[in-house]
């Protein structure tokens, strides 16, 4: 009796280890699916910004062409959470002080802004956010740092933009 318990048990032992590695697998399928998911929704957020800059080349109007690039920082702030995503281990949430920094670097770029003339200092405790909170707080910073770009300094003024974001005992954000 003790030895068909002990076999049992054994049987029992096996299968558990064959389940583990059934859902091992299918966990790790799945997190590449998401992957490429996270992947290709960066690759097409790409595209729309790409659209936009070449529908740039048919307008005349400056504002229309202001209107158009303010559109194509928002797609590429919302492109940039998907990349790192896709970049990382944790495929539910982004290190939301790192995805400022990208975010800021391709606002300065896509403004022709001089680091000289005018520097960026971002303070970020160790935040992670999911997609659905990173991307509106992520359209909220470009949206005050293009502004601050465009309107904080006239002619050939320097300065400093700040950028802070701090996580509240409330277990709320502050930007």
């Amino acid at each position: 009796e003790l030895r068909r318990e002990l076999f049992e048990r054994q049987m029992a032992e096996k299968e558990l280890l064959a389940r583990d590695q059934q859902l091992r697998q299918s966990l790790t399928e799945k997190e590449s699916l998401l992957k490429e998911i996270h992947h290709r929704v960066k690759n097409n957020l790409q595209i729309v910004s790409s659209l936009l800059f070449l529908q740039e080349e048919y307008m005349a109007d400056p504002k229309g062409i202001e209107l158009l690039r303010e559109s194509q920082n928002r797609v590429k702030s919302m492109a940039l959470i998907h990349e790192q995503l896709y970049g990382t281990s944790d495929l539910a949430k982004i290190d939301f002080g790192r995805y400022i920094q990208g975010l800021t670097a391709n606002l300065f770029d896509a403004y022709g802004i001089d680091p000289a003339r005018i520097r960026l200092k971002v303070k970020a405790d160790d935040i992670a956010l999911g997609v659905d909170m990173a991307v509106p707080c992520g359209l909220i910073i470009n949206e005050l740092v293009s502004n601050a770009l465009k309107h904080a300094f006239p002619a050939a003024d320097d300065g400093t933009i700040q950028v802070a974001i701090q996580s509240l005992d409330t277990g709320r954000l502050e930007i």
